[in-house]
C-alpha cells in the first residue's frame, strides 16, 4: 500500500484516485490533487478544492465578519469543507446544524474527512427545502451550498425557499450559485432577485470565475 505521503507528492503530478461512489446525482470521487484530498462530483469540486476557496473567501467578506455567531444552519454538507474552515481554519465553536439529502455525501464526510471529529455538528439526512420548513430555531450565519453537480439544486430558487431563508435567518445569509452558461446564469440572478424582495440588503462576491454568492442581511 502506498503511504499517504507518497500519494500525496505523487498528487502534484498528477491526480489519485482513493475512492469512487455513487451518490444520488451522480458518481462522487474522492482523490488526491495537487497534494490535497478533495471531493468531485463529474464536473466540479463538492470540497476541499475550489469549493474551498470560495468558502474562504465568503469568511473574508466584510459582512460575514461582523458576525459574531451563537448557532450556524449549513445547508449543504458536501465532504465537510465549510465545518473545516469553521473549527481548524477560523476557530469558531458555535454550534452547527448541517443539513445533507445524500447519504453518500454524510459518509465520505465522515470517513475521508474526519466530520465526526468536530464538536457540536449536528447533520440532518434531508432535503433542504423541506427541512428549512421544519427547523424551529433561527440562526445568527446561514450557508446555503446546494447543487446537482454544477446546477443549483431543484427547488432553492424559488421564493418560498428564500422566505424560509428568512424565517430561519436572524444575521447573515450566504447563499453560494455557480453561473457557468446562459441558463445557469438567469437561475443566478433569480435567486439574487428573490433574495432582494425577502431581506434588507444583498451584496454578491464574485469567486474562482464562476461563483457568485450573495450575502444577504
Amino acid at each position: 500500500m502506498v503511504p499517504v505521503r507518497v500519494k500525496r507528492l505523487l498528487s502534484w503530478l498528477a491526480p489519485i484516485n482513493v475512492e469512487r461512489i455513487e451518490g444520488r446525482n451522480g458518481p462522487l470521487v474522492v482523490r488526491w490533487e495537487a497534494g490535497q484530498l478533495v471531493l468531485n462530483s463529474a464536473h466540479g469540486n463538492q470540497s476541499f478544492g475550489s469549493l474551498h476557496r470560495v468558502f474562504q473567501d465568503v469568511m473574508k467578506h466584510p459582512t460575514v465578519r461582523t458576525v459574531d455567531p451563537k448557532n450556524i444552519l449549513l445547508l449543504g454538507l458536501g465532504g465537510g469543507s465549510v465545518p473545516r474552515i469553521l473549527r481548524a481554519e477560523l476557530h469558531i465553536g458555535a454550534p452547527i446544524t448541517a443539513v445533507e439529502w445524500d447519504p453518500a455525501m454524510i459518509k465520505v464526510a465522515r470517513e475521508h474527512f474526519g466530520s465526526e471529529q468536530y464538536q457540536d455538528l449536528t447533520v440532518v439526512e434531508g432535503d433542504a427545502t423541506v427541512q428549512v420548513h421544519a427547523l424551529k430555531d433561527r440562526f445568527d450565519l446561514v450557508l446555503v451550498d446546494l447543487f446537482d453537480d454544477l446546477d443549483l439544486a431543484r427547488g432553492i430558487d424559488t421564493m418560498g425557499f428564500a422566505h424560509a431563508l428568512r424565517d430561519r435567518c436572524s444575521g447573515v445569509l450566504c447563499f453560494n450559485t455557480v453561473g457557468y452558461d446562459e441558463a445557469s446564469d438567469r437561475r443566478c440572478e433569480l435567486v439574487r432577485e428573490n433574495l432582494a424582495r425577502v431581506f434588507g440588503s444583498v451584496d454578491e462576491l464574485r469567486s474562482m470565475g464562476v461563483n457568485r454568492v450573495f450575502i444577504a442581511r
